[in-house]
């Protein structure tokens, strides 16, 4: 919602959710993410 002059205007969008094959590579990303820190910090650690 904004002003334009003296009217307010509002911006309506319609979106469709991640189909189930997306969230599971987002998901599948998100663990490799968290694994390869653990070893960084592991290896980092241990140097």
């Amino acid at each position: 919602m904004y002003w334009s002059g003296n009217k307010v205007k509002l911006e309506i969008a319609l979106a469709k959710g991640k189909q189930e094959h997306d969230k599971r590579d987002t998901a599948k990303e998100r663990d490799w993410q968290r694994e390869k820190q653990r070893v960084m910090r592991r290896h980092n650690k241990n140097a």
